[in-house]
């Protein structure tokens, strides 16, 4: 009895270290089909801001992302780099609209996804 609970252990953990895998391998595949577009966001109501929309073009829903914002030189060389959170679910096949701080003392930036949370596969016909 004792023989055939761990045999069942073993197997379990085994099938669990390679959905684990698989998981890892997706997310390099993943980042490679998120892409970022932002434009200055209004000063108007309070901090100015850095906003636009994170692209999702895998079959997975994505959350709690993460940005880098780089700031740039007149050279496009980075002089500083901040990371924000964004905690927005992105839907397979889509976008989601973002709001950072704008990082002060430049005028140029670069923003790029740096890392997000897998949700769920998701069929093309379930996302809006």
């Amino acid at each position: 009895m004792i023989k055939r609970l761990l045999a069942s252990l073993v197997v379990g953990l085994g099938v669990l270290a390679s959905a684990g895998g698989a998981t890892a391998q997706n997310q390099g595949e993943i980042a490679r089909m998120l892409r970022v577009e932002w434009e200055p966001g209004s000063e108007a109501f309070g901090r100015p801001k850095l906003v636009g929309y994170v692209y999702n073009e895998s079959r997975y829903r994505i959350g709690s992302v993460r940005l880098r914002v780089e700031s740039l030189d007149g050279e496009k060389k980075v002089q500083r780099e901040t990371l924000a959170w964004t905690y927005v679910d992105v839907p397979a096949a889509g976008r989601a609209y973002f709001s950072v701080p704008r990082p002060s003392g430049a005028t140029d930036f670069r923003i790029t996804v740096e890392s997000f949370v897998l949700i769920s596969v998701e069929r093309r016909n379930e996302t809006p």
